[in-house]
């Protein structure tokens, strides 16, 4: 981590290896040359706000500029939404691979790749996993040794991560693992506060403060007491709230709406993100000061993408969750591992759910997961979980309305509309396949904007 970070805590584990070298990222060339950042874990960013792991202290670069994730000797370089861009020689690039002796441009900043010496590497952790959470993969590992040496600490942490990676699952798991695992787990979804009750449901009301309030009301805060709090999509609080919860958090008390005695509170705060606040911080969107009392701590999930050997033992885990024995065959986890996965292990629950429903002898093929993928991600009414309400027959009978459809649609369009090599690829007689398309009202429809 940076010195230059005054607010985040990290933690690494003890033990260390030396069994590669350690990339690290130097700038050659602007406001910040001469200075390096080892890229001894698995993902790092680099930006002009003091919060990053590698701090390049140029006008023209952005707050969060790109993020890191090592890959042995090299180190994969993504830009995270820049103003300026980032720039291999005269190409603009957002995604790239950079091996030793690689440079790139970031503003009027020349970043280089090069070898740290006396840098280690921290070993992996041998779990394979950590409360819910499972994984093989080096990046998990790591993830895993961070959660467990940061459990028993009344630190607050700050879980960062794209939507659907599991970041509520790192803080139950944090929970689970914490001298407070006794105490209450209280879930606050920044996005679904109402803006006229925010207040009390956070803080608490007493009786008469406003038209409604026929009784007093304890809020989120007191109701966690010797608990954690754990605050989803904090990013989205409105400045208001923002500013309440830093005096909560520094004064470790509140005080309930229409009251004026403040009320000692005794709870652990996480919170989660799929927004780079750095950057929102940057932009006046959220404060500085907030930030870092929520971070003092920061861990990152890794998409799914980045950790598709983890599939098989995901996939089992989430089909135990869900009371399935259904097992998986190799060719369908085949496909499964060559998709793409924006929706990340949320999506993957819905398709294994889908696919679960439709299985034959307890097996997922790949017929069962026909239509995922290859181009096709659905409409957002085809991304949402599984209705499973009713009956068995009625949920399967769901499940297999919305396969049906998805395999379809991406049958015709393999066949460009065609019906008769659409019949004989997906070998149903023609009649039949028409009638399909007809029930599911995809019949002369074109499928081009679906």
């Amino acid at each position: 981590m940076s010195s230059d970070d005054p607010g985040a805590t990290e933690i690494n584990p003890v033990h260390v290896t030396r069994s590669e070298a350690v990339p690290k990222l130097v700038a050659v060339t602007g406001p910040s040359a001469g200075r390096a950042f080892a890229v001894t874990r698995a993902t790092a960013t680099v930006g002009r706000h003091s919060t990053n792991d590698f701090v390049v202290e140029d006008t023209r670069v952005s707050g969060t500029h790109l993020e890191l994730t090592r890959v042995g000797e090299r180190v994969r370089v993504r830009d995270v939404g820049s103003t300026n861009g980032t720039w291999l020689g005269h190409h603009r690039v957002t995604d790239i691979e950079l091996s030793l002796g690689g440079e790139l441009t970031i503003g009027d900043s020349l970043v280089r790749l090069e070898v740290d010496k006396d840098a280690v590497a921290p070993a992996p952790a041998q779990r394979e996993s950590f409360g819910q959470l499972v994984g093989r993969s080096a990046i998990m590992r790591e993830l895993f040794a961070t959660l467990d040496r940061i459990a028993t600490k009344e630190l607050a942490v700050l879980v960062q991560g794209e939507t659907g990676t599991g970041k509520e699952e790192v803080a139950r798991a944090i929970h689970v693992a914490s001298p407070r695992a006794h105490g209450p787990f209280i879930v606050i979804d920044a996005t679904a506060l109402p803006e006229s009750l925010a207040e009390s449901l956070l803080f608490g009301h007493e009786k008469g403060a406003f038209t409604g309030a026929h009784e007093r009301r304890i809020g989120f805060f007191e109701a966690a007491r010797g608990g954690t709090v754990f605050i989803d999509e904090v990013g989205e609080l409105p400045p208001v709230l923002q500013s309440k919860f830093l005096r909560v958090l520094e004064r470790r008390e509140v005080i309930r709406v229409g009251g004026h005695t403040p009320l000692p509170i005794d709870v652990r705060v996480l919170s989660a993100t799929n927004r780079d606040l750095r950057n929102a911080i940057d932009k006046g969107k959220f404060r500085e000061d907030l930030y870092f009392r929520l971070a003092q701590v920061r861990v990152f999930v890794p998409p799914l993408r980045q950790r598709l050997e983890d599939l098989s033992i995901i996939c089992a885990k989430l089909l135990a969750r869900a009371g399935s024995d259904a097992m998986i065959d190799v060719e369908a986890l085949d496909h499964l591992s060559s998709m793409p996965w924006p929706g990340n292990v949320r999506e993957l629950n819905n398709v294994l759910l889908r696919a679960s429903a439709l299985a034959q002898d307890g097996v997922i093929r790949r017929a069962d997961v026909a239509g995922e993928g290859e181009g096709f991600r659905g409409t957002g009414e085809e991304r949402t979980a599984l209705d499973l309400s009713g009956t068995f027959s009625q949920a399967k009978d769901r499940a297999i309305e919305r396969f049906e459809r998805a395999y379809l649609m991406l049958l015709m369009k393999r066949c460009q509309g065609n019906l008769s090599a659409a019949s004989r690829q997906a070998d149903v007689a023609r009649h039949h396949l028409r009638d399909l398309l007809k029930k599911r009202g995809l019949y002369g429809v074109s499928l081009d904007d679906e």
